[in-house]
């Protein structure tokens, strides 16, 4: 839409004639016609007389028009060069921060991906270790300093095996322990009553929740992020071609 359309238009919407709209701005008819048919294009001074006569803002009657139509013919009014300069800051500091935000999700992205992939905050190798079962050593030997040793032997393992695996017990039950760190190739755990000496089964290695977590997050904020200037840059040649 161009000026003179838009001000046609505001006429025939406030009900007046050409003349009678001519009289109330101070002018002749025939510059009125020009005005609506586009063939003058009205001075500061005439620009503010037809926004105070239609009782409009100038955002109010340049929000219809062609940007490109506004660029070419208007920019001569001080109001409408600095009404399109004022928007065209403030759309280029709304890009400028979208582009920016972007960028950061972009960057954490990066960020988590190789907090995951170099496993910073959580390793993804675990450990097996197993207890072939409860050693009774100790006590069988504190035992015997007071009382027989076949009574001892009876005591906490249920039979007397002199020469017996020092692991071996009551009913061999075993145990495995899944440690996410290294505690060595074995390592001892005193019960209430007795111990349990662990070995180093089996290495495992699975990606941990935590590190599942980040990659996710890596992969939704890269994607948000690349989307996001995709987007952006077709708004951008969009408004540069308007």
């Amino acid at each position: 839409m161009t000026l003179g359309e838009k001000l046609r238009a505001l006429r025939s919407t406030s009900g007046w004639t050409q003349p009678e709209f001519a009289r109330k701005l101070g002018i002749e008819q025939s510059y009125l016609s020009k005005l609506e048919n586009d063939k003058s294009i009205p001075s500061t001074e005439m620009f503010d007389k037809l926004c105070t006569a239609y009782e409009v803002t100038p955002d109010e009657i340049l929000k219809d028009l062609d940007k490109d139509y506004i660029r070419k013919n208007l920019m001569h009014i001080p109001i409408i060069a600095n009404t399109s300069n004022s928007k065209h800051e403030i759309a280029k500091g709304k890009r400028k921060a979208a582009v920016i935000v972007c960028s950061t999700f972009i960057l954490v992205a990066v960020l988590f991906f190789f907090i995951a992939s170099l496993e910073l905050l959580s390793s993804n190798k675990q450990y097996e270790y197993s207890s072939p079962g409860v050693n009774y050593k100790t006590e069988i030997n504190a035992c015997i300093k007071s009382n027989e040793e076949k009574f001892c032997h009876m005591k906490y393992v249920g039979s007397y095996m002199p020469n017996m695996y020092p692991q071996q017990t009551r009913n061999n039950t075993s145990d495995t322990i899944i440690a996410k760190t290294y505690r060595g190739s074995t390592f001892n755990i005193n019960l209430e009553v007795g111990s349990r000496e662990y070995y180093l089964k089996k290495e495992i290695t699975e990606r941990s929740t935590a590190n599942n977590i980040f990659l996710i997050l890596a992969v939704f904020l890269m994607t948000l992020g690349v989307l996001g200037l995709i987007v952006e840059a077709r708004f951008y040649s969009i408004d540069k071609n308007t």
